[in-house]
């Protein structure tokens, strides 16, 4: 029952780990935001809004001409009469970057009339090149005039949609709001802004502020968003055309007078040649104008009707609900029970969505959904697997395990096929064969499947006499350990025995593959002694009897950094502690693998001491004085001693490294460690 009870709690476990991984990753949140359009109410454009746009109409040749010839005397006559009919705030979504093609005098137009009237924003944006970030302003005449300057940049959705926009931006030509947010502040008279963000919220003026998302922009700076509250689908609020106003006509599309008196205006481009156009959640199909988009968020602002995100905390206090409320409800009931509990939570979250979006909040309903799935199929589907191996355990438990030592053991003691491990003293064992992949090309699929089981055929039977526990194989490699399931004092003399006695089997093979015109074979082995977790690993129906911890995963480090310095048999600090006595060993280095921050010295395991010969032990000496002088960055004189010693690929290495060092001498507090930052 406990067993039972603990299964159904992992499970609830994995599912909020993969709720977790998916809300890390932003999965699915495009859908979620799909879902989030549908809720939009859009019938209200304010009527303090104006826009005045620069249409089809407007580029005609009856109207102003081709939009790349106006004057910016057109944009100051356009101010002119505005502000001569009450406009409260302009506000000109056009960028001036560059000087008039009508020589300054024509900006100097533009300049006056801002400077005069008082009541105008220009826009600025900001664009991303080679990872800076490049600021557009308007041109020097232009600054002249002191105006206000809001950014016209918006974000773009994965789906090409424009839900939010940055409230502001830092740039090195000074700190910007956006253009809605600054001609916002200009109607409502606000002060001006501290660019603070606390709370998450930005504070906008006395008794408003504005709910922002953070983000990161490409340099990693925060950037911080809002929401975009649409009010209008596209063309709602009032338009009047820019060749009617600088004519002195002020009419809407239809002819009718427009009253401008205390509006809030902005002359936009609309005309579809301008390309100033994106989708909004309210499109429907037709894109909005951005122009209208900024008059949007502008309503957004001084309506105060600002959206935001569900709080992270109460939607994972849903999942969890969920999870719990399910796991303990579908382990119980029948399917037939289950599933109108399942559909009544489905339409419950949405309706959730819609009511939440009434108070302006959007409810993620799409990782409550998904977690209304999970529960469903993943406690049903463990309902089954757990009647399923209840008949099949004791079947098939004894196929897990190709050591005898370990079958010994089960048959003594039958609890041994549950899952747990212990704390055991072991030595870990990795060997793998060079070049593997380009000696596979080489042969046909039958022929590689003969040559490899002949290959591990002969390792392994020197891995299980040496009393070796053989753990797995994955592809051409070999995993075993000694020191489990049954203890062993000698494990790591046993596994450099077996480690020797491999490469002298591997001298005979290589002999017997060339005669046959196979590729020569040779094989990388890693070696470390130390604490380790050995026992079943896995789960209930699928487990096998293994070890796991850093010491393990150190000598499968060791194997491969075999190739780093040229070597057959590296072993670690730890084993050679405990063979010392028995075996010729040659300390090569001191590393710090990947994944650990201690350093520890490695050692080649050279022969047994009943087979060296007096011309190792002198290569050996030699070397090891070299690699004194190298730790004492005495790197000249390593260098010298290296370099003498002849066909030797360590010596080589550590020669290489101390020319390089003599040139580019290593940090202080440098202690003779080389990190390896890949496995």
């Amino acid at each position: 029952m406990v067993k039972k009870i603990l299964k159904f709690a992992g499970m609830g476990v994995s599912i909020a780990l993969i709720m977790l991984l998916f809300a890390k990753n932003g999965s699915f949140m495009g859908i979620q935001r799909s879902l989030q359009n549908k809720f939009y109410d859009f019938a209200s454009a304010s009527p303090e809004i104006v826009i005045v746009t620069i249409d089809e109409k407007s580029l005609s040749e009856k109207g102003l001409g081709a939009w790349q010839k106006w004057r910016r005397e057109y944009y100051a006559k356009a101010i002119d009469n505005l502000t001569a009919n009450g406009a409260a705030v302009i506000g000109i979504d056009v960028t001036f970057p560059n000087q008039s093609i009508y020589g300054v005098t024509d900006d100097e137009i533009l300049r006056d009339s801002i400077k005069k009237n008082k009541n105008v924003v220009l826009a600025g944006r900001y664009y991303f090149e080679n990872g800076k970030q490049i600021p557009e302003l308007p041109n020097p005449t232009l600054m002249e005039a002191d105006p206000a300057i809001g950014w016209l940049n918006v974000k773009l959705d994965e789906d090409g949609f424009v839900r939010e926009l940055p409230v502001f931006t830092k740039t090195s030509d000074g700190d910007f709001e956006a253009f809605s947010l600054d001609a916002a502040r200009a109607y409502l008279k606000a002060d001006k802004p501290d660019f603070n963000v606390t709370g998450g919220s930005l504070k906008f003026a006395d008794g408003t502020s504005i709910p922002v998302i953070k983000q990161t922009d490409g340099n990693g700076e925060p950037v911080y968003l809002m929401y975009i509250n649409y009010f209008a689908e596209p063309g709602s609020y009032t338009q009047i055309s820019m060749s009617d106003l600088v004519k002195g006509n002020i009419v809407d599309k239809k002819g009718n007078k427009v009253d401008l008196k205390d509006k809030i205006v902005l002359i936009g481009p609309t005309a579809a040649d301008l390309q100033d156009y994106y989708l909004s959640p309210v499109s429907r199909g037709v894109k909005m104008p951005g122009v209208e988009i900024h008059a949007n968020n502008i309503q957004t602002i001084i309506s105060g009707k600002f959206l935001r995100d569900q709080s992270a905390l109460s939607l994972w206090l849903t999942i969890l609900g969920l999870i719990i409320v399910n796991i303990l409800a579908f382990s119980k009931l029948k399917i037939r029970f289950s599933i109108p509990i399942l559909f009544a939570e489905i339409l419950g979250i949405i309706i959730a969505g819609i009511i939440a979006y009434d108070q302006r909040v959007f409810l993620n309903v799409i990782y409550p959904l998904i977690t209304v799935a999970l529960t469903f199929v993943g406690t049903f589907l463990l309902r089954f697997l757990m009647e399923q191996s209840e008949r099949k355990f004791v079947e098939g438990a004894f196929g897990h395990y190709v050591n005898k030592a370990v079958v010994e053991e089960i048959i003594k003691d039958p609890k041994k096929l549950e899952l747990g491990g212990e704390k055991r003293d072991i030595t870990a064992f990795f060997s793998d064969i060079q070049g593997f992949t380009s000696i596979s090309e080489k042969m046909e699929p039958g022929q590689l499947v003969n040559f490899l089981n002949r290959y591990l055929t002969a390792m392994t039977d020197i891995i299980l006499d040496n009393q070796g526990t053989l753990d797995k194989y994955e592809g051409d490699a070999i995993m075993a350990f000694w020191g489990a399931p049954l203890p062993l004092t000698s494990h790591a003399k046993n596994a450099c025995i077996a480690a020797l006695q491999n490469q002298k089997k591997l001298a005979v093979f290589r002999e017997e593959c060339e005669k046959q015109g196979l590729p020569a074979l040779h094989v990388r082995i890693g070696i470390n002694s130390g604490e380790a977790i050995a026992g079943n690993m896995g789960s209930k129906d699928r487990f096998n009897y293994t070890i796991m911890g850093d010491n393990v995963n150190l000598a499968s480090r060791l194997e491969g950094i075999n190739k780093q310095y040229g070597t057959d048999i590296i072993i670690s600090e730890s084993t050679y502690a405990q063979i010392k006595d028995d075996f010729v060993c040659r300390e090569l280095d001191m590393i710090r693998v990947k994944g650990k921050e201690n350093p520890v010295r490695i050692y080649e395991l050279i022969s047994d001491k009943t087979n060296v010969t007096s011309e190792t032990e002198k290569k050996i000496r030699i070397f090891s004085s070299a690699l004194e002088l190298y730790r004492g960055k005495k790197f000249s004189q390593a260098l010298e001693i290296f370099s003498g010693i002849s066909d030797d690929q360590p010596s080589k290495i550590l020669a290489d490294r101390c020319a390089e060092f003599i040139k580019n001498p290593p940090a202080e507090g440098w202690g003779g460690v080389n990190n390896f930052t890949t496995k």
